[in-house]
């Protein structure tokens, strides 16, 4: 299903891409979109695989690592192939990855921190620097013990010195960027290169004639490198530009937590209210915010909108269980209560008139068990400017 910046739900399965737009075929059908004027469409599931490549822009690919070099890293992926990427924008490498995902956000959580060194399958570290490898059974470390050359079965994961950027630029700020997501859970942030469909379509002038579902390939850059990916393997694909303003992409007024006890939580951008991926029904979300019973978040609107929209849903952390009460406020006037929203039920999603607002409160309140397991997500909370108010 495809969500369109026209608050429309169109139906199709992506067979092509042509010039700036994706095609989608419905039963006998086709219908193109701009990519300008998609938000989402598909799902995401976690990355597959025994090991794992995550870059400093939350990117994160299956595959296998080949090499590791000063300036580069090799690595391996089974549709796009032999990847060489600058080793600044690589934040580290999962050589065995944990089934538990409260693990795998744990050990994400910990690559993308501060320092370079090796994680050790028995939980130690080891800061220092990580030496050239082309392959082989040992990787060598240098740290203040010196040089030391470990097995890599007893290596659990790389990480690598930061180059000090951020990880997402907020899209209202930069082109129109894309998250696509893979069958084997691999996602990625790319910039399309449509000058290489251009030239694409140049070259096939004349020549063979081009398929009626357009390129069945994308041409992108990822991480400044010009990568090929077969459309038949994306299955997922949410667009960043300057009309789709992600909450988790601002600052928000005022943040609110009243406990049902004594412990006070704080709210996540795009993560759970446990520092992990947005997981519900074991798909993944890459945008939203996670917060637990009871809060509240408040942003300023300026009347630059014209509409909110979010999935509502409990976070797999939730167990099953877990209750809560979803209300959104504009300018002080509640405009849509969801609820109660259960652990295990799809995502409800919602749309709520903003025009000419200036603030909107996202609260989540306690419903039928207290603060039980109450791990709520707003996925995918949006605003969409309003025509009059786009740069």
């Amino acid at each position: 299903m495809a969500r369109l910046l026209s608050g429309e739900n169109r139906q199709g399965v992506l067979v092509g891409w042509e010039q700036g737009q994706l095609l989608f075929r419905a039963g006998d059908s086709l219908w193109k979109c701009p990519i300008e004027e998609l938000v989402y469409w598909g799902e995401l599931s976690d990355v597959q695989g025994p090991s794992c490549l995550f870059l400093q822009d939350g990117s994160a690919l299956a595959g296998r690592l080949t090499a590791v070099t000063t300036d580069e890293l090799g690595w391996v992926h089974p549709e796009l192939g032999e990847l060489r990427l600058p080793r600044v924008v690589c934040a580290g490498v999962v050589l065995k990855n944990p089934r538990d995902p409260t693990l795998k956000d744990r050990l994400m959580g910990t690559l993308l921190e501060e320092g370079e060194g090796v994680l050790f399958l028995n939980g130690d570290q080891l800061a220092g620097e990580l030496r050239n490898w082309a392959g082989g059974e040992t990787l060598t470390v240098s740290s203040v013990l010196g040089e030391q050359s470990f097995p890599l079965v007893n290596l659990r994961a790389l990480r690598f010195r930061k180059s000090g950027t951020t990880a997402v630029i907020p899209a209202a700020q930069s082109e129109t960027r894309v998250w696509i997501g893979l069958e084997d859970g691999s996602r990625i942030l790319i910039r399309i290169d449509s000058r290489g469909d251009e030239k694409q379509h140049d070259a096939e002038a004349g020549g063979s004639r081009p398929s009626p579902y357009g390129d069945q390939v994308l041409r992108a850059s990822l991480a400044g490198k010009i990568v090929t990916i077969p459309l038949k393997a994306v299955c997922f694909v949410q667009v960043l530009n300057k009309n789709i303003v992600y909450l988790s992409d601002l600052e928000p007024d005022r943040y609110l937590f009243v406990p049902f006890l004594e412990y006070v939580r704080p709210y996540y951008r795009d993560r759970n209210n446990r520092g992990g991926l947005l997981r519900v029904n074991r798909r993944v979300y890459i945008k939203g915010l996670g917060v637990y019973s009871a809060s509240r978040l408040t942003y300023s609107l300026k009347k630059q909108f014209e509409r909110f929209e979010s999935e509502l849903a409990l976070d797999d952390l939730s167990q099953g269980a877990g209750s809560v009460v979803f209300r959104v406020l504009v300018d002080g006037q509640s405009r849509s209560v969801v609820g109660p929203v259960r652990g295990n039920e799809n995502p409800r999603p919602i749309q709520v008139d903003v025009r000419g607002a200036e603030r909107i409160d996202l609260v989540v309140e306690f419903s039928e068990r207290a603060d039980e397991l109450d791990y709520a997500d707003w996925l995918n909370a949006r605003l969409i400017r309003s025509v009059s108010s786009q740069p």
